[in-house]
């Protein structure tokens, strides 16, 4: 075996499956999608060249810079929501001796659902003359608290909410993970020193998972770039445009007007802003991990 593995050209054999399913499956893509979107095409009729003026009209288009502006808002709310929540049930949770196993089990089952099967569970839940939460706001006499809440109001907040309830719990076993791993010695002195509470949590414990804390957070926002299945299951990107992320607007403009290149120029543009967001993200938090 070692000399198998001290041989390059039994390196490479090795080594190619994977790397030709990995350049088939992602590179190519990528540069495929960058490559129509240079072009005018339906689907049906020839594909026209125009160069960078997909780029242009979708930079022109009020429907794509909101979209923007949407995903943006529902990256930030899911932050806040999944980073907080997840902390906070990981802290309570990760001292339980008894019953641990079933609360970590209890918050990690919606992960394990579908978006489709989550999505129509939460538009049920959020609609108006049946929904859980108008049923139970009018059964304890707070009928004027009674909202549409996927309108244009509150339909952002919505679906960060759902997102939130389906993923949290995700986050939450990453977080404990973590905690678990810290050194009781460290914990120990920081008792000794006088640190509890908030400041246990601020000064030792969050400077202990940065590393797992940066990961979460790259996650949350790169599924936050791309959100799609929750916002078409129960918005379709309405009402009025008021949900439309990046993701929908590529569907709808590929799939449903047939402008494959415009598409394809919306893809390549989330494409690059989702690296350019997990490259500041790394380095940030890398200078961070040296100052801790």
């Amino acid at each position: 075996m070692e000399r198998a593995f001290g041989n390059k050209l039994a390196i490479a054999i090795f080594i190619a499956p994977a790397l030709i399913l990995f350049t088939l499956v992602i590179p190519l893509p990528i540069l495929h999608s960058f490559y129509m979107s240079l072009f005018k095409w339906d689907m049906l009729s020839t594909m026209t060249y125009v160069g960078f003026e997909n780029y242009k009209e979708l930079f022109s288009d009020g429907i794509f810079l909101s979209s923007i502006w949407h995903t943006i808002e529902i990256t930030v709310l899911s932050l806040i929501f999944q980073v907080t929540l997840g902390l906070f049930l990981a802290l309570c949770i990760v001292n339980i001796t008894k019953g641990r196993k079933y609360f970590q089990n209890a918050f990690f089952i919606p992960n394990v659902l579908s978006s489709a099967v989550i999505g129509i569970l939460w538009f049920f839940v959020y609609n108006y003359d049946f929904g859980l939460i108008n049923s139970i706001l009018k059964s304890i006499g707070l009928d004027f608290l009674q909202q549409e809440w996927l309108s244009q109001k509150y339909v952002i907040l919505a679906l960060s909410i759902t997102t939130a309830w389906q993923w949290v719990g995700y986050h939450m076993i990453l977080y404990i993970a973590a905690i678990s791993g810290i050194s009781q010695d460290i914990i120990e002195a920081a008792i000794v020193d006088g640190a509890e509470g908030l400041k246990m949590v601020t000064k030792i414990i969050i400077p202990q998972i940065l590393p797992v804390l940066r990961v979460s957070i790259v996650l949350i926002i790169t599924g936050s770039l791309k959100y799609f299945d929750m916002a078409w299951i129960m918005t379709e990107g309405g009402p009025d445009f008021a949900s439309e992320t990046i993701a929908t607007y590529i569907y709808r403009t590929a799939f449903n007007k047939l402008q494959y290149g415009l598409g394809s120029a919306a893809s390549t543009f989330l494409f690059v802003v989702s690296i350019l967001v997990t490259v500041l993200i790394n380095k940030f938090a890398a200078k961070r991990e040296e100052v801790y």
